[in-house]
């Protein structure tokens, strides 16, 4: 069966359909239903004398009654602006994000640049393309099952073969290229019922729209299904019992790319089939070709252009004469500087133009004023992409003026050892370019009071924060919490998944070896003459049956049923995900568990729990994500920002919510030299500054922050930026609250959780007992509490005070859960009637089970007459066996309960009479 890659429980309970909020005013919005407009039906006419198979007249079958399925929208513009292409699919409740990113190939960059080197590379049959398809877990309201909890681990065979669809249905259609081209498909919501898209399907119908521009046409894929009675599903995500086939297509407007097909079906119903989703790629085709993508073009703005803005000659060759003045050097680095000086005094203003210093008049307010937002009304930012440009432009200015430089007399001779080299001008002119352009921003933020990407004015520039944007929720109503976060050009989706503590992720001792066991399991069934429906176990029993469970339970005899202690498991966990199309870039190796992914997540998981409810009050396993979609600086502040929305839109009661910015520092070459504090950096501000201070917290505490410094500061600089970042805090949750009241419908306001859980979220019942009947919940083994989850699809977790936690997607399963636990855990009192089963069968009577667990004698003077038993020499016992069996219910009232020993007198209800 073509599916998802995860193994998805059926017993959630259908959830609400909403509207998924991914999609802003800035996004086109394309509509388009998978049946054609003047479909080719295929009546059943056919002459085919094919054998019935499973009861199925295929000669009968009649594919024109076609359901369609949920309504598929594309949009672009608001996720993921650093790729070169992004697209947010939609099928009813199913979200694909697909990302394209690209690079030139090692070969390109190694080769002969050649005219006719170039064209042998473009003619080659091979086409560098990645296709990654993941299936996100919090898609179907699920934590993950591996060891620590993430989605960023080796793809599933599932995975892998939906990604080798896409991949051969692309390969085909794409356009030569010297460039890698890495393809990213992330499944972000797939509801377990009739609301949603198939995700394949939708991912490769997005990636044709991501990949407009790289494919010679665009491409469209339906997924159909066919049932018993001829009924075609069109892109329906939840299997059918019904089904005999399933078809995976995709095509042009008038060819076939790529088919999956598994069932059983004739040839000639098959092609029909065929034929019939053919007809039904044609309106998605319509659908891509009018989609627009709003994202604004920077790349086409002329280089000239730039240079102008940066006050650089066009780039025609010219040289500007400028007298160098001699300077006596004595060693490799006086000779550095006096280079360093020379490329300066030559480059001009143009580096501190780079850093929004247009007027070197003008000088910078040195009072810090307030922190505020950057507004929309106010002047656009320099993107990422287009002042990368710039700096591109400089450093290959540098190296051009390099060329006219010559040493002084006495580094003469080493200049020339130098220049021996063959790196040596690339990489002196990398050098020369950093160490400018970091005294180009210290410059123009001390003195000019200006920063790199042009926010504020020259007095408030340094205190300005980039323009926030939020949307709760972000994904439909199936993820339990979802939120998504932008700062500027730094964006983060964030959900929140909620599950019973044993989802938590164990706390392993590093000291501790493992050890397997070599134990092989016997498939026999030891004790088969166990009656049914009793829980009395042998201690040696290797299996364990009731009637309880659907199915063979093994004992475990480490089972303990505990695992909602902070000291077992970690209840609450956040995974960091920073995929390389957030930076623009290519996918080299596996993805996750790097350095950075797991220092930053680190820190936004400890900004975080300390704000979270207890498990007294809050007894969930949170299961907190955060997929960085585009990045420039301080990707883990917009984490923390964004998962706090996420636990809201969740319901999540936090203490409260929790803000982070990042503090930099524009420093002086000498302690004597001012300084000024930058507050929220991007990426060069990090990379050129002296600091990157990360701070998070509330309105009134700090909750986390790390510091990374560039040399020691002094402990004044460190206080200030604090503070600073206080005030960034406060007004950046201002901020939040009107955002997050507003797209969520007021469902999140006040930066209040929700009043309720979504429907989608599981259920927890709560049942308090004695816990010394503890021994009664767990069962030998621990087949007790097993067979009761199997039973009632249901998760139970016993805790050492006496608390029952009951989780559960269907709130009927869970009541009866509830029920059976009562029953377990409840004492037999005298007079009351309970349902009895006959266990075991005794001369001087029946032992009966009831409450579960708890047996009980009913003595057989209560079962048959007294002259019976006077009269009968050969022995009771089969008087005892004329009225009861073994397994048979019967109603019996507590007649006593010995105070001691706690054993239990019953009698029955009713009068018996003799069994046949």
């Amino acid at each position: 069966m073509i599916r998802n890659g995860l193994r998805i429980s059926r017993g959630l309970r259908r959830p609400r359909p909403t509207q998924s909020t991914i999609f802003g005013p800035r996004c086109h919005v394309a509509l388009a239903t998978s049946r054609p407009e003047s479909p080719r039906w295929f009546a059943a006419n056919s002459s085919d004398t094919e054998a019935k198979e499973d009861g199925i007249d295929y000669s009968k079958m009649n594919f024109g009654s076609v359901i369609d399925g949920p309504q598929i929208r594309f949009g672009s513009g608001k996720i993921a602006n650093l790729t070169e292409s992004s697209i947010v699919g939609a099928s009813g409740e199913t979200v694909v994000m697909a990302t394209v990113a690209s690079s030139p190939t090692e070969d390109q960059s190694k080769s002969s640049s050649s005219a006719f080197s170039q064209y042998l590379r473009q003619q080659s049959s091979f086409v560098p393309l990645t296709v990654d398809y993941r299936q996100r877990h919090h898609a179907v309201g699920k934590i993950p099952t591996s060891g620590n909890r993430s989605d960023n681990r080796r793809p599933s065979d599932e995975e892998t073969l939906a990604g080798r669809a896409i991949d051969r249905s692309i390969r085909p259609l794409i356009k030569k290229s010297d460039e890698s081209i890495h393809l990213s498909c992330s499944i972000q919501a797939c509801p377990l019922n009739d609301q949603g898209g198939h995700p394949i399907a939708l991912a490769l119908n997005s990636a044709s729209v991501a990949l407009k521009n790289r494919l010679q046409e665009p491409i469209a894929c339906v997924y159909l299904n066919v049932m018993r009675d001829g009924t075609v599903l069109v892109d329906q995500s939840t299997p059918n019992k019904d089904s005999i086939c399933e078809l995976l297509y995709a095509g042009t407007r008038d060819k076939v790319v790529m088919m999956e097909f598994s069932g059983m079906l004739p040839e000639t119903n098959l092609i029909n089939l065929i034929e019939l989703a053919h007809g039904c790629v044609q309106p998605l085709l319509d659908t891509q070709k009018m989609l627009v993508d709003t994202r604004k073009k920077q790349e086409e703005i002329e280089d000239d252009t730039l240079r102008k803005e940066l006050g650089l000659p066009p780039a025609d060759g010219t040289k500007i004469s400028i007298e160098r003045e001699s300077t006596a050097v004595s060693d490799s680095e006086e000779l550095f500087e006096e280079i360093f000086d020379f490329c300066k005094k030559r480059i001009g203003e143009s580096s501190l133009r780079l850093f929004g210093v247009s007027d070197l008049s003008k000088v910078g307010s040195e009072v810090a004023l307030a922190p505020q937002v950057h507004g929309s009304s106010d002047p656009p930012l320099v993107s990422k992409k287009l002042r990368g440009r710039k700096e591109q432009m400089l450093r290959d200015e540098i190296q051009q003026k390099l060329v006219d430089f010559e040493p002084s007399k006495q580094q003469l001779d080493s200049y020339k050892e130098m220049m021996d080299d063959g790196n040596a001008m690339p990489t002196l002119a990398d050098l020369v370019h950093s160490k400018l352009l970091k005294e180009s921003m210290a410059k123009a933020a001390i003195k000019h009071g200006r920063r790199a990407d042009g926010r504020g004015d020259y007095s408030n520039a340094c205190t300005t924060i980039r323009p926030l944007s939020m949307e709760v929720p972000a994904l439909p109503a199936c993820v339990h919490g979802s939120s998504l976060f932008t700062r500027g050009e730094t964006q983060v989706l964030c959900t929140v998944t909620l599950g019973p503590p044993k989802d938590g992720i164990p706390i392993k001792d590093p000291y501790k070896p493992i050890v397997e066991s070599s134990k092989k399991v016997d498939e026999k069934l030891p004790h088969q003459d166990l009656p049914v429906g009793s829980l009395r176990y042998l201690n040696t029993q290797e299996y364990l049956e009731s009637d309880l469970n659907t199915r063979r339970v093994m004992a475990d005899r480490e089972q303990t049923g505990d695992s909602g202690t902070m000291k077992e498991r970690r209840r609450a966990f956040l995974q960091y995900d920073f995929p390389a199309f957030s930076k623009g870039e290519v996918q080299k190796g596996p993805s996750g568990g790097n350095r950075r992914e797991i220092g930053h997540g680190a820190l936004a998981e400890k900004a975080l729990l300390p704000i979270l409810p207890d498990a007294e009050a809050f007894p969930y396993a949170i299961r907190m994500t955060s997929e960085v979609t585009s990045s420039n600086g301080s990707s883990s502040m917009a984490t923390i920002c964004g998962v706090t929305l996420a636990l809201l839109d969740a319901g999540v009661p936090i203490a409260s919510p929790v803000a982070a910015i990042s503090v930099g520092l524009a420093d002086g070459k000498t302690e004597k030299d001012p300084h000024r504090l930058l507050l929220d950096i991007t990426g060069n501000e990090d990379y050129f500054g002296s600091m990157d201070f990360k701070i998070a917290g509330t309105d009134s505490a700090v909750t986390a922050f790390q510091l990374d410094v560039k040399s020691p500061l002094p402990l004044h600089v460190i206080s200030e930026a604090l503070l600073l970042a206080k005030d960034g805090r406060i007004e950046m949750l201002s901020e939040m609250e009107l955002q997050s009241r507003k797209t969520s419908g007021g469902d999140v306001s006040n930066l209040l959780p929700r009043s309720d859980l979504k429907d989608a979220a599981p259920r927890v019942n709560i049942v308090k007992y004695d816990p010394t009947r503890k021994k009664s919940l767990v069962g030998p083994g621990g087949a007790v509490i097993r067979q009761m989850e199997d039973r009632f699809n249901v998760s139970l977790d016993l805790t050492q005070e006496g608390r029952c936690l009951l989780f559960g997607d269907d709130r009927e399963m869970v009541r009866q859960a509830k029920a059976a636990v009562m029953d377990l855990v409840a004492d037999v009192e005298v007079g009351g009637v309970y349902e009895g089963t006959v266990i075991d069968l005794r001369d001087f009577g029946a032992i009966i089970e009831v409450l579960r667990n708890k047996e009980g004698l009913c003595h057989i003077s209560e079962l048959v007459e007294k002259d019976d038993i006077k009269r009968n020499k050969s022995g009771t016992l089969g008087l005892v066996h004329s009225v009861l069996k073994v397994g048979q219910k019967i109603d019996v009232v507590c007649d006593a309960v010995d105070p001691v020993q706690g054993t239990i007198r019953l009698k029955p209800y009713k009068k018996l009479s003799a069994t046949k």
